[in-house]
């Protein structure tokens, strides 16, 4: 059945003032606002199926979003919230007790969903993705468009970037993906029009890409295959690269790279041993919040990356992977270097040293603060022996 796109304007109620984002949950914003008071209104666009006309009650952080649809709407407005969407004239339904969504016609198309193609024996694969699930995708995959930088680097090191027709906005390396279509926006909302349109044979999506958006492709026609997952690790990021190389039919190529990849983390890993000196890191990830800034704890890729080394984690212990720490915290902990992962957003080490109450931490007591390619560190992909390097050789100068 044709998705029908149609405009509702909703109550919004926040908890604090402040700007509601361009995305809430899934729902795409026309426009966003700033809400100074208790609730505001905003236009948002909603995909709705007569099978799906239900109660919807979506809960964020910072807001609650509720859209009622009631039964009785889905027993006998269909056929007025139907024309409403296919015409230029907007008919209202009948006016429900409590109901907070008025709908109006949008003219923006969206594609219909595509039936599944009938494929000649032979021609199809099945692959099991990072996510556990089985995914048929054609035996030769010419179109690849890729949700994450990760995965188009992965793509580009196995020597397929010819095969690449779009990717997202933040995908900037190698340097030639600055010519490829983008189809998301920086509030990671998708074009999926666009993608459409580009006719791929597979996306490559990444544990970070919302389900919302993995359906949405897959209504499409589209294969999906999620690479990675939120518990990254390097041997998993080989193995990613090794699915990859599957869905491009690249395996030699993916066995290859990542032979290659061991063999260099293991020599960096054997480099620092035997040393007896392991200095204790604190790894800034947002100080937007000098006296709150957040880090990483146990779990998460950058604090094995940190370790291999050889370097301690002054926050390892902590069970929450990025906990926001005070700055009375990491005094008592006193880390003997600072690692700026957020350089990439413009904060210097001159920037650290100035901070009020950071003065005793002995790692800007001896200047000893220095900014970090998170490129390379924090994205699972071919480059991260790059990043172990390149913290090696911060973290011990003195190396050969």
């Amino acid at each position: 059945m044709k998705v029908r796109r149609c405009a509702a304007t909703v109550n919004v109620v926040r908890r604090k003032p402040g700007i509601l984002p361009y995305r809430i949950c899934g729902f795409d914003l026309f426009e966003p606002r700033r809400c100074h008071g208790d609730t505001t209104s905003l236009n948002i666009r909603l995909s709705l199926r007569p099978r799906k006309l239900r109660g919807i009650f979506v809960t964020c952080d910072d807001l609650e979003v509720v859209v009622k649809k009631y039964i009785a709407l889905l027993l006998s407005g269909i056929a007025l919230i139907m024309a409403a969407c296919g015409s230029s004239t907007a008919v209202e339904p009948a006016e429900t007790p409590g109901q907070m969504a008025t709908l109006a016609p949008v003219v923006e198309p969206t594609p219909e969903p595509k039936s599944a193609p009938t494929v000649a024996p032979g021609t199809q694969v099945i692959v099991t993705d990072g996510a556990g699930r089985s995914i048929e995708i054609p035996t030769q995959v010419n179109r690849v468009i890729s949700l994450a930088p990760s995965t188009t680097e992965i793509v580009y090191a196995l020597g397929a970037g010819d095969r690449m027709v779009a990717v997202d906005m933040y995908s900037d390396h190698p340097p030639e993906v600055a010519d490829l279509t983008k189809i998301t926006n920086p509030d990671m909302s998708v074009n999926y029009e666009q993608i459409s349109a580009l006719e791929p044979d597979v996306v490559l999506a990444a544990a970070i890409t919302a389900p919302d958006v993995i359906t949405q492709l897959e209504t499409l026609g589209i294969p999906v295959v999620v690479v990675g997952s939120f518990n990254s690790t390097f041997v998993g990021v080989l193995d990613d690269i090794k699915l990859v190389g599957k869905v491009l039919g690249l395996d030699d190529q993916a066995n290859e790279l990542t032979s290659s990849m061991q063999v260099d983390w293991d020599t960096l890993v054997n480099k620092v041993a035997d040393l007896e000196e392991r200095p204790r890191v604190f790894w800034e990830l947002d100080a937007t919040d000098p006296a709150k800034p957040y880090t990483i704890g146990a779990g998460t890729f950058v604090n094995e990356l940190l370790i291999a080394a050889g370097g301690v984690n002054v926050f390892g212990q902590s069970e929450n992977p990025y906990p926001q720490v005070s700055l009375e915290q990491i005094v008592v902990e006193a880390p003997e270097v600072i690692l700026l992962a957020n350089s990439i957003w413009g904060v210097t080490p001159d920037m650290v040293y100035a901070r009020a109450g950071w003065e005793e931490i002995p790692a800007v007591k001896n200047q000893a603060v220095y900014p970090i390619n998170d490129n390379l560190v924090s994205r699972p992909g071919p480059r991260i022996v790059e990043g172990l390097a390149e913290v090696v050789r911060v973290l011990h100068p003195n190396l050969p």
